[in-house]
C-alpha cells in the first residue's frame, strides 16, 4: 500500500505530461512553420511536391500523425495534373525517430485516393519515378524531383480509383473500388497486394468482376525492372468486358475469368537470351463460359472458349508478340503465333498453324445465337487447315482447310443428310470455296469424285434433294458471289429444315411440290446491298395459306431474281374457282427499313363470288379476313371484327392491274373487269377499275381500310345500261326496255354480308332513255281511276335516290313523254319489296316542282308479283 502511495505522483505527473505534449502538439501543428515542416517531410517520403489542408498528431496509443485532402504533385515531364490526392492520410511516426528529433514514417494509408497514371511521348509511365531507387547510380530523366531518401515502408489504400492518360488525352477506362497494400520487402524492392474493379465512362457495367494484383516491382527509373506481377481476374460479366473496351453492347453474354502473369528483367530476357532491355515476358490464360444472345436463355451447351498466350511485350515500342496461342472449345481447337506493334497505326499479324474444328461446336455457337433451332439437330464433320490473318483490322493472306465430309440429322427428314467434301483456301488474293454437295434421300453414302458423269447423275436422280455450294470471295477488291444449285422432290422438306435451323420462311401458308434452283448472289463496294440473280422453278404445287378453304394448285410457276429484283412467272394457278396467270415483280429494297413495292399483273378467265365464299367462307362463320390474320399469328380464331392484324400483311404493299374476263355474284355478271390499285398498310385503294355490264360500261373507284375496323367507300359511274339485262327478278326485268345512266356514291363498314348491308349508304342519281315498261298503261290507269293492261312509253327521264335501312329511296323520279309528265317516288328494300307512287301531269310544265292530281298510282309488295291500285288523293308531287 505504502508503494502504491508512492508511485500515483509520478504515474500524475506522466498522464499530466502526456496530456500537455498532445495539446501542445495540436496547436503547434495549425502554426504555419510548423505545417510547412510537416509538408517537408511528406515531400521527402513521396518525392515529389505534396499540399495539405491541416494535420493533426496523435501521441497515443501510438504516434500518428493526420493529414486532410493531402495532393501529391505531378512530376512536369508528365503534365500539370495532380499526381494523386486523397480525402484522408493516416501516417505511423516511429518513436525511434522522434526521440531523436527526427520524422520516420512507418505505414501510410490513404482513404479514397485517387491516382492518375501517365505515359509521355517517350513511353514512360510517371509512376516510374516515384518509388524509391534501388541504387544511387540509377540514371534519371526530365527535371531533377526531390532528392532527399525516401523512407516510405508500407502504404495502404481503401476505397481508391486509378486513372490513366497518354500524354494529354485521358482515357475512359479506369479502376475504382482499389483497396490493398504497397509494401517494401527490401531495399528498393515492393510487393504489390492489390484489389480493384474495371470501370469506364458511359458505359453502364453491372458486374465487370474484381481484379487483383499480386507481385514484386523495383523502384527504379528502369522502367519499373525486375518486376514479376500476377493478375487474377474473376466474376467478370462478358457483357461487360465488351463494354469496358469497346464502349458498347453487343447483346453477348456470359461469363469471363483471366489470369496472368508478366515479368521484367529476369535472366531470361537478357539481351543474350534475345531479349532486349524494357522486354517482359507474359502468359495468359482466359476463359469464357455460357455465351449466347442477350435475349436467349442459358442452356447447358453453350459455347464456352479458353485463350492460352505466351510471349513477350516491350511496353516502350508497343510491340507484342505471342510465340504460343491456343484457342480451344469444347470439341475444337486453333494453335498458332500472333504478333502486333500497338501505335497510331497498329500491325497485326496472327497464324494459325493448326486448327481442327468440329461441325457440333459451331452448331452450339449458332444455336446460342439463333432462336428456335431445334434441340435434335445434330452435325457430324470435321474441318482442319491454316490461316494467316494480317493488318488491322484483320485480313485474311492465307487460308487453306478442307473436310472429308460429313452428315447432319433432323427430325424432320426420314433420312440423313450427307454432306460432301470441302476443299478451300485463299489463293491469289480471294477465298475460293469449290462446290460443296449436300444430299438426302438417296443410297447413303457420299460419292467419290472418281465416278462417272453418268453414275453421279443416276445417284443425283436417287436423291430426294440436293444442292450444291459455292463462294468466292476477293478481299482486295471487296466483292464476291455465293452460287446455289440443286433441287427438291418435296419443298416442304426445305421449308422444314429452315424451321430446324430457326428461320422459318413460310408464316402463314405451306407449300407442297417439286423445285429446282440456280441462284447466285454478287457483293462488292460499288453495290449498297447484295444482288441476287437466278431462278426458282416449279413445275407443279399446292400451295395452302391461312383463311383459305381449299389449296392453290400451281403449274408452271417460276420465281426470278434479276439485279435484287424479283419477279414471279405466274404460268397457271388454279384457285377461288378461276385460272390464273401472270407477273409479280419487285425490285430491289433501297434499304432494309423500307421494303420494295410489289407490282402485279393478273389475268383470271371467270370469277364466281359463290366460288369465293367456298374458299373463304362460309357465310355462317367469321370473315375470311378474322380467320387469316390470327392464324397468321399463330393464335386461335377469333369471332370479333377488331381482330390485331398480323406484321405480315400488314407489310404487303403492292400495286398493279388484275383482269378478270368474267365476274359473277349472284345474278350479278361483269365482262372484261379491269381493275388498277394498290395495297399498303392494309389500304386498299382502286383508283381506276372498268368493267361490261348489262350491255353498259362501268367505272369505279374503291377506296378501303381494315384496322382497326373495316371501311369501304365506293364511287362509280355507269354508261348506256340495258335495263332489261339488269339483275333483277326474271317477271321484273322482262317488263322493263331501254338503257340507263347515272352515278353512285357507296359508303359500308364491318365484315361479312349482313353487317355490310346493315351500313349500307349512299347516294345517286340516274338518267334514262326511251324507256318502254310493259304491264300497265300508267297514263290511262291514272285517268280512268283502275289499272288499265298495256304499256308505257317515256323518251327521258332523270332522278335522283339514296340509300339506307337496307333500301333504295326514290327522292323522285320524272319521266318525259312528250307534254305528259311522269313522277315516280317512294322505296325498294333489298328485299325487293316496294312502295312507290306514281302521279302524272299533262299540263306540260317541265319545272322542278310537282303538279297537282286527284289519283295516284300505288304499287307495293313484292316486285314479282306486286298489288297494283289507283287511289284518289290531293298530294302534290314529289320535285322532280
Amino acid at each position: 500500500m505504502n508503494r502504491l502511495r508512492g508511485w500515483w505522483r509520478p504515474a500524475l505527473a506522466v498522464v499530466v505530461l502526456v496530456g500537455v505534449a498532445q495539446l501542445g502538439i495540436s496547436v503547434l501543428v495549425r502554426t504555419r512553420s510548423v505545417h510547412g515542416f510537416l509538408t517537408r517531410h511528406l515531400e521527402r517520403a513521396f518525392g515529389r511536391p505534396v499540399e495539405v489542408a491541416h494535420f493533426s498528431v496523435l501521441l497515443l496509443p501510438s504516434p500518428q500523425l493526420d493529414a486532410d485532402r493531402i495532393t501529391i504533385g505531378e512530376d512536369p515531364a508528365f503534365g500539370n495534373e495532380y499526381f494523386l490526392r486523397a480525402d484522408h492520410l493516416t501516417a505511423g511516426l516511429r518513436w525511434s525517430g522522434l526521440l531523436r528529433l527526427h520524422f520516420e514514417f512507418g505505414t501510410l494509408s490513404l482513404s479514397r485516393p485517387s491516382l492518375i497514371l501517365v505515359r509521355n511521348s517517350e513511353g514512360r509511365w510517371n509512376l516510374e519515378r516515384w518509388l524509391p531507387p534501388a541504387n544511387a547510380s540509377a540514371r534519371t530523366y526530365g527535371p531533377p524531383l526531390i532528392t532527399a531518401a525516401n523512407r516510405l515502408n508500407r502504404l495502404e489504400i481503401d476505397d481508391g480509383r486509378v486513372n490513366f492518360k497518354i500524354v494529354d488525352e485521358k482515357l475512359p477506362f479506369a479502376f475504382t473500388g482499389v483497396s490493398g497494400t504497397v509494401e517494401q520487402v527490401s531495399a528498393g524492392r515492393w510487393q504489390l497486394q492489390l484489389a480493384a474493379e474495371p470501370w469506364r465512362s458511359g458505359a453502364a457495367l453491372q458486374s465487370a468482376g474484381i481484379v487483383s494484383v499480386r507481385g514484386d516491382v523495383a523502384g527504379t527509373s528502369a522502367r519499373l525492372q525486375p518486376a514479376e506481377i500476377q493478375v487474377h481476374w474473376e466474376r467478370g460479366s462478358l457483357a461487360d468486358l465488351l463494354r469496358l473496351f469497346r464502349g458498347h453492347d453487343y447483346g453477348v453474354r456470359g461469363t469471363f475469368a483471366l489470369d496472368a502473369t508478366a515479368k521484367s528483367g529476369t535472366p531470361d530476357l537478357t539481351p543474350s537470351a534475345q531479349g532486349r532491355p524494357g522486354d517482359w515476358s507474359y502468359s495468359v490464360q482466359a476463359r469464357a463460359a455460357q455465351i449466347h444472345r442477350w435475349d436467349l436463355n442459358e442452356r447447358s451447351d453453350n459455347p464456352r472458349v479458353n485463350v492460352s498466350l505466351l510471349g513477350r511485350l516491350n511496353v516502350a515500342s508497343g510491340e507484342v508478340g505471342a510465340t504460343r496461342m491456343i484457342v480451344e472449345t469444347a470439341k475444337s481447337n486453333l494453335r498458332g503465333t500472333a504478333r502486333a506493334v500497338l501505335s497510331r497505326d497498329p500491325v497485326w499479324e496472327v497464324r494459325v498453324d493448326s486448327a481442327g474444328v468440329q461441325a457440333a461446336d459451331a452448331l452450339a455457337w449458332f444455336r446460342a445465337f439463333q432462336p428456335g433451332v431445334d434441340d435434335a439437330v445434330s452435325i457430324q464433320q470435321y474441318f482442319t487447315g491454316g490461316v494467316t490473318l494480317s493488318g488491322w483490322p484483320l485480313q485474311v493472306r492465307d487460308a487453306a482447310f478442307s473436310s472429308e465430309g460429313g452428315e447432319a440429322h433432323l427430325p424432320q427428314l426420314a433420312s440423313t443428310v450427307r454432306i460432301g467434301a470441302v476443299e478451300g483456301g485463299h489463293y491469289r488474293g480471294a477465298l475460293t470455296i469449290d462446290p460443296v454437295r449436300i444430299s438426302y434421300g438417296g443410297s447413303g453414302r457420299a460419292e467419290p469424285a472418281s465416278l462417272p458423269v453418268g453414275s453421279k447423275r443416276r445417284a443425283a436422280a436417287d436423291s430426294r434433294g440436293t444442292l450444291s455450294v459455292g463462294l468466292v470471295h476477293d478481299f482486295e477488291k471487296h466483292a464476291g458471289n455465293l452460287s446455289l444449285d440443286g433441287h427438291v422432290d418435296r419443298v416442304e422438306d426445305a421449308l422444314q429444315v429452315a424451321a430446324a435451323f430457326g428461320r422459318p420462311l413460310n408464316h402463314g401458308w405451306e407449300l407442297t411440290g417439286a423445285a429446282g434452283a440456280s441462284l447466285r448472289c454478287d457483293w462488292s463496294r460499288s453495290l449498297p446491298h447484295p444482288r441476287w440473280n437466278g431462278r426458282v422453278e416449279m413445275p407443279r404445287g399446292e400451295l395452302q395459306a391461312a383463311g383459305l378453304n381449299q389449296p392453290l394448285q400451281l403449274s408452271k410457276t417460276r420465281l426470278e431474281w434479276r439485279d435484287g429484283s424479283r419477279v414471279a412467272d405466274i404460268g397457271e394457278i388454279t384457285g377461288f374457282g378461276a385460272t390464273w396467270s401472270g407477273t409479280l415483280s419487285q425490285p430491289a429494297a433501297v434499304d432494309a427499313d423500307t421494303p420494295a413495292k410489289w407490282h402485279f399483273q393478273l389475268r383470271a378467265d371467270h370469277l364466281n363470288a359463290a366460288a369465293l365464299d367456298r374458299w373463304i367462307g362460309p357465310r355462317s362463320r367469321p370473315g375470311w379476313l378474322q380467320r387469316l390474320l390470327p392464324s397468321l399469328l399463330g393464335g386461335a380464331p377469333s369471332p370479333s371484327p377488331a381482330t390485331v392484324a398480323s406484321e405480315l400483311v400488314r407489310r404487303v404493299n403492292a400495286e398493279g392491274e388484275l383482269r378478270i374476263e368474267e365476274f359473277t355474284m349472284e345474278k350479278l355478271t361483269l365482262q372484261k373487269v379491269s381493275v388498277l390499285g394498290s395495297l399498303h398498310e392494309l389500304r386498299l385503294n382502286i383508283h381506276d377499275a372498268t368493267a361490261e355490264w348489262a350491255g353498259g360500261n362501268v367505272r369505279a373507284k374503291v377506296n378501303a381500310e381494315f384496322l382497326p375496323r373495316p371501311i369501304y367507300e365506293v364511287a362509280a359511274e355507269v354508261d348506256h345500261l340495258d335495263l332489261a339485262k339488269l339483275p333483277a327478278l326474271p317477271r321484273v326485268t322482262e317488263r322493263f326496255a331501254g338503257t340507263a345512266s347515272g352515278a353512285l356514291h357507296l359508303t359500308t363498314q364491318g365484315v361479312g354480308r349482313e353487317e355490310l348491308l346493315q351500313h349500307l349508304a349512299g347516294r345517286g342519281d340516274i338518267h334514262v332513255r326511251n324507256v318502254e315498261f310493259r304491264g300497265w298503261d300508267v297514263s290511262a290507269s291514272v285517268a280512268n281511276g283502275e289499272p288499265r293492261t298495256g304499256q308505257s312509253r317515256w323518251a327521258a327521264g332523270e332522278g335522283a335516290f339514296t340509300l339506307r335501312d337496307r333500301g333504295i329511296v326514290l327522292a323522285g323520279l320524272r319521266l318525259e313523254s312528250g307534254r305528259e309528265l311522269t313522277f315516280v317516288k317512294g322505296t325498294v328494300s333489298f328485299g325487293r319489296d316496294a312502295d312507290l307512287t306514281i302521279q302524272t301531269s299533262t299540263d306540260g310544265r317541265r319545272e322542278s316542282r310537282a303538279a297537282e292530281t286527284s289519283r295516284v298510282l300505288k304499287i307495293s309488295g313484292p316486285l314479282d308479283v306486286p298489288r297494283v291500285s289507283v287511289e284518289r288523293a290531293l298530294t302534290r308531287q314529289p320535285a322532280d
